[in-house]
């Protein structure tokens, strides 16, 4: 946001105002107490791991990520160009750089429902979806 027109003290009060109102903060709120939220990012971790995508690296560790920003839009078929996420739903999710091909990243999404996992170009062009799993 710093350097798009705003300047730090308005992109931390803006963050400031958004945060709180996050899905996110509801939804995993039940998940704060004794380390069960770190469990869960560990169980979630070792499902992506489990899919063996060629390519892709194992996924280490996943980050917060506010749907506005990873919302890409995909095409179908027909030609049309469909968004699958929520702006305002924050994800867990990572970017891991392909291992076999240059300039290729890997986008990786989930939360309590479903995984994600998208590849892309350099700034999101050519998203491609490999795989949305129900959890």
């Amino acid at each position: 946001m710093v350097g798009e027109d705003f300047s730090e003290e308005q992109a931390r009060e803006y963050l400031k105002q958004l945060l709180p109102k996050l899905d996110y903060w509801k939804r995993y709120e039940e998940l704060s107490d004794d380390g069960q939220f770190e469990a869960f990012k560990q169980q979630l971790i070792n499902e992506i791991n489990e899919l063996s995508i060629e390519g892709m690296p194992k996924l280490e560790n996943l980050n917060a990520l506010v749907g506005k920003y990873v919302n890409l839009e995909y095409p179908l078929p027909n030609g049309k160009r469909v968004k699958f996420l929520d702006d305002k739903t924050t994800y867990l999710g990572n970017q891991l750089e392909s291992e076999i091909v240059d300039g290729l990243c890997f986008g990786v999404l989930a939360n309590m429902d479903f995984i994600m996992i998208c590849t892309y170009e350099s700034d999101g062009k050519n998203p491609e979806l490999l795989v949305y799993k129900k959890r």
